[in-house]
This record gives structure tokens, C-alpha cells and sequence, in this order.
């Protein structure tokens, strides 16, 4: 266990009761108190009772709750917090000495990938980290920008990506993915609405763009880029950490760029 100092302060969330927060989050999952409480191991007059406030569940049975409610770490402090209950989880700084050993494995990791493009993002698509590759192709300003921001809501930079609709598309099937996470963020609510409407611009409607596991054009994501009038094939690949149990691990991705043909991989090699 951890005192409060060691998450991510989000006053207003604190500020939200137990039971109405547990609401919250059983209505954007769509499940109703009988099937929480299935999958939490107690009773649906339980759920009840905690949600109109008569009853406060224990530690073990929040933890409980939150897993079968698939909510993300920080979320599981949050709800351990309205209940007033000490956090589970720690989150420490992304500079700070404790996470030293997997910012080595990160830093490892984008060096390695040279000369093609690596970086690191958070919850909320913005880059923490990049290789030298990747400010190279996407700018020296790329770390501390937002993906989201960058693409959907500049079109000069979605312009360079020849194959915009279908990468467009799978950007916003992520945004969402994220916003499944955590319904209550403002921001990613936000950087959603961005992407349907950019996507809007683009197709005329949004409507095709419903989540799926894989677009069905390709096996999985390959950007296309214009730079020059050269095309530059590329594959992503999104790297995880391993059942974190630290927010900040928790919230971060790896994403590796790869040619995918032999032009592509020799304009990376010249780029470097």
C-alpha cells in the first residue's frame, strides 16, 4: 500500500462518492449490478447497497470490483480513495530513480531500433520519448507533442501520409480503446471528438469508423508517407510493459516504425 502522495493527484475525481464513482464506471461498462457482482465474487444486493451509499465494500472487494470492471491502475486508486481506502498502486515519475532500470530498457530499446523510428507515448498519445530517427522523420519537436494533436488537428501533417484514411481510421479506434479505459478523462473525450471530426472532413462521416481488431485493408497498421514524392512503406508495431504494476509503466507504449520494403529501409538508412 501507498499514501495518497504517491499518485497522480486528480482532485476532482476524489471529490466523486464511492458509490456514484462505482456507478459510473458499472453503466460505461454495461453490466448490470447482478453481473458485477457475479464477477467480483459478492451479491448484487451488495452492489446496491454500495452504490446508494448504505455500505462501504472492503479492501480486497474493491480490488475486486475494479478487476472485473477492467479499469486501469490509476482508476483502482481512485476507486480505493472514494471508498477511503489507501492506493494500491504507486506512481512514480518517468525521471524518478525507482523507474531507472525500465527507462534503461526503453532507452535500449529506441537505440536499438536506429536507424528506424521508435518512441514512447502515454495514455493520452503524447511522446515522451523518441529516437534520433524519429525526430528525424517526424521533427525535432516531436517529444512532448501529442500524436492526437499532431495528426487530426493539423492537416498539413496528416497531408504527408498518402494512406490517411485507413491510418486515421485506426487512430481513432485507438483514442476510443483509451477512452473505454478511462470514460472519465475530459482530454481523451476530447482528442476523440478531434479525431471524428478530422475523419469527418476526410470521409464525410464517421460512421464507418467503428472499432475493429484489425483494419481489414492490411493485417495490421502500415502508414504510407509522402516525403519528397518518395513513398515510404512502413509497419508499426506496439510494444507493452508486461503486467505493470506502477502507473506510469502502466501507461506507456513503445512504438516501433519498420520498412516495409527495401526502398523504405534504404531512405532510413540514409536518413541516420
Amino acid at each position: 500500500m501507498h499514501s495518497a502522495q504517491d499518485v497522480d493527484g486528480d482532485l476532482p475525481a476524489l471529490l466523486v462518492p464511492f458509490g456514484e464513482r462505482l456507478r459510473q464506471w458499472r453503466v460505461a461498462r454495461g453490466m448490470s449490478e447482478l453481473e458485477l457482482a457475479t464477477g467480483a465474487g459478492c451479491t448484487a444486493r451488495q452492489v446496491s447497497c454500495w452504490e446508494s451509499a448504505c455500505a462501504r465494500p472492503t479492501r480486497s472487494l474493491v480490488l475486486r470490483l475494479a478487476s472485473t470492471l477492467d479499469i486501469s491502475l490509476r482508476e483502482r486508486n481512485q476507486l480505493l480513495q472514494a471508498a477511503g481506502l489507501e492506493p494500491e498502486y504507486r506512481r512514480t515519475g518517468l525521471d524518478s530513480p525507482d523507474l531507472l532500470p525500465y527507462r534503461k530498457v526503453m532507452d535500449r530499446l529506441l537505440t536499438a531500433h536506429e536507424p528506424f523510428p521508435a518512441l514512447v507515448t502515454d495514455t493520452r498519445t503524447t511522446v515522451l520519448r523518441a529516437n534520433l530517427a524519429c525526430k528525424r522523420l517526424l521533427g525535432p519537436d516531436i517529444v512532448g507533442s501529442n500524436l492526437a494533436e499532431r495528426y487530426f488537428g493539423h492537416s498539413k501533417t496528416h497531408e504527408l501520409v498518402l494512406n490517411w484514411t485507413e491510418v486515421g481510421r485506426a487512430g481513432l479506434t485507438r483514442l476510443r480503446r483509451l477512452l473505454r479505459l478511462h470514460p472519465m478523462d475530459e482530454e481523451l473525450d476530447r482528442l476523440v471528438a478531434l479525431a471524428e471530426t478530422a475523419l469527418d472532413d476526410v470521409t464525410g462521416s464517421v460512421a464507418d469508423c467503428v472499432p475493429t481488431d484489425q483494419d481489414t485493408r492490411s493485417p495490421v497498421l502500415c502508414p504510407w508517407f509522402d516525403l519528397n514524392g518518395e513513398v515510404i512503406r512502413t509497419v508499426l508495431v506496439g510494444a507493452l510493459f508486461e503486467a505493470p504494476a506502477e502507473i506510469t509503466l502502466d501507461e506507456l507504449r513503445i512504438e516501433l516504425m519498420y520498412p516495409q520494403d527495401e526502398q523504405a529501409e534504404k531512405f532510413f538508412r540514409d536518413l541516420v
